[in-house]
């Protein structure tokens, strides 16, 4: 049935003009019950009649009526969104449309609101009055309502994608598209949200948008739509990604990694196929010959984070990968031999020692410091990737790096107290394999162990040495406390003292 329209005088109209954003300080403008309730009942024509009514026993003027808000600062326009009530919010807006930008304690305008209840004809109502009467407010005439952002940085597309709505989302989406890589303030889009949610229906209808030219992506995984895909391991997500927007792999995090070191980072195999695959089918993606901002190729954090599955891909005769691994050296001059055993990665390195295409020129190569595998394991005293290596029969272990140290003279000259245990089964390992020692570098200080930002090196310290650290800080920590307990403040008088009675007694005796 059509609605009635009528026409009501209200006390001193023009005042429609004074309104601004809603603040916090909410006291003193608790809405009125009854239009509350009229809202609720959504005929049109009874609220304008009920408006009247209170404005007049109240003797309010309209603005005073529309300044009337919940104990949440929703606004009439903000309750009649939530409920989907059309007609109570095409008669709000047509009487005082600024409220269309009034804004909550959370900061949503009714448009959020609506869009967070899955209201979509409310949406679409919303929408269309503002764009009927942006032109006639000063206040309205250089926002767009689609960019506004409540105080989690959230533009109504964001609160589209977390419902899940479709159909709010393509409204939305189809009023403003640019507005589908707006970060809210965690670094989210609503493309990327559309990810970590699931919704492939909605990723697919985002995924029409580029990635704006003039205003690339910040460096940030969070901004990312593949790095999310990666990060929350979704399968779909990654596979409907590269098949509409293939750029996207180009994409780089804050370290510089592409989706696809940030998928071999993170140790999430699948993810790599898909991507690995992508990359050897698509001439165009070389993102496996990419470095991140420490140098490193996607091969190097897999032997890095001891993913032998991942290693694997690249020598599978299968796989398609025109390229030796060998001769992708890292910035120190590193082939991925030397990158595995310096950080104990004993199961790549057993692997690549079984490897048909490892030959003895890569299992004695040097880096720029004249270090070959050999010394970076026994330089982090790595026994069981010294055992591999020194086992191998094309291991020459004579070499020396560019300090004239042999990896048997790095094992004896490394002082650590907590790491004696196994400097001395490093140091038999080698003498067992028969590694020349220089008995003359006994008394020198070998430098600390090649650091690297593997979570490895944080647990080299066994066990038992750890234990032992902690008991002799025990012990010191008792001995203090046991002396500091028997300490008078400020010390006793000299037995030798002048005066006789205050001889063995306290200086701050009272």
């Amino acid at each position: 049935m059509a609605e009635r329209r009528i026409n009501v005088d209200f006390p001193s109209p023009d005042a429609a003009s004074q309104v601004g954003l809603l603040h916090k300080e909410i006291v003193g403008k608790t809405m009125i019950y009854k239009l509350s309730e009229a809202v609720e009942e959504g005929d049109g024509a009874n609220f304008v009649m009920v408006l009247k009514q209170q404005s007049e026993e109240n003797k309010l003027r309209l603005s005073d009526v529309f300044d009337k808000v919940t104990i949440a600062g929703d606004s009439l326009l903000h309750v009649a969104a939530d409920l989907g009530k059309e007609m109570i919010v095409g008669r709000i807006c047509d009487l005082f449309p600024l409220l269309l930008i009034r804004r909550n304690v959370r900061g949503d305008t009714p448009l959020h609101v609506a869009a967070r209840s899955k209201k979509y004809e409310t949406v679409k109502l919303i929408l269309s009055q503002y764009a009927t009467k942006q032109s006639t407010y000063d206040e309205m005439k250089d926002k767009k309502i689609t960019r506004e952002t409540n105080e989690c940085g959230n533009t109504p597309l964001h609160e589209a994608v977390y419902s899940g709505d479709v159909d709010v989302v393509k409204d939305i989406f189809d009023q403003d598209k640019a507005v589908v890589h707006c970060l809210n303030k965690s670094k989210r889009s609503p493309l990327c949200l559309a990810v970590v949610n699931g919704n492939e229906q909605i990723l697919e209808l985002l995924l029409q948008i580029p990635l704006p030219a003039d205003q690339p992506l910040s460096q940030c995984r969070l901004s990312s739509p593949l790095h999310t895909a990666i990060q929350h391991q979704k399968r779909v997500m990654i596979q409907a990604i590269i098949e509409i927007r293939p750029e996207l792999v180009y994409l780089r995090d804050e370290d510089g990694n592409t989706p696809l070191h940030y998928a071999v980072d993170i140790g999430y195999v699948d993810g790599f196929r898909i991507l690995f695959k992508n990359s050897l089918l698509n001439k165009l993606d070389q993102t496996a010959l990419e470095r991140n901002k420490k140098g490193h190729l996607p091969v190097h954090l897999a032997c890095k984070r001891g993913c032998v599955e991942m290693v694997k891909e690249f020598f599978e005769p299968g796989s398609g990968w025109p390229i030796n691994p060998y001769v992708l050296l890292n910035q120190k001059g590193q082939n991925i031999l030397h990158i595995a055993a310096k950080n104990g990665r004993d199961n790549v390195v057993e692997y690549l020692l079984g490897n048909c295409n490892t030959g003895h020129l890569h299992i004695n190569q040097k880096d720029y410091d004249g270090n070959t595998p050999l010394h970076l394991a026994s330089k982090n005293l790595f026994q069981q990737v010294i055992s591999l290596i020194t086992e191998d029969k094309r291991t020459d272990l004579n070499l020396t790096n560019e300090d004239g140290l042999t990896a048997g003279d790095i094992s004896k000259t490394f002082e650590h107290p907590m790491l004696r245990g196994r400097e001395i089964l490093s140091m038999e390992l080698s003498k067992g394999a028969g590694v020349p020692v220089n008995h003359m570098l006994h008394s020198q200080r070998q430098p600390q162990p090649e650091k690297d930002t593997s979570d490895f090196q944080r647990k080299s310290l066994s066990e038992k040495d750890t234990r032992e650290a902690f008991l002799i800080v025990a012990a010191l920590l008792m001995t203090v406390s046991f002396a500091a307990g028997f300490t008078v403040p400020g010390g006793v008088y000299s037995s030798d003292d002048p005066n006789p009675k205050i001889r063995g007694t306290a200086v701050f005796a009272v």
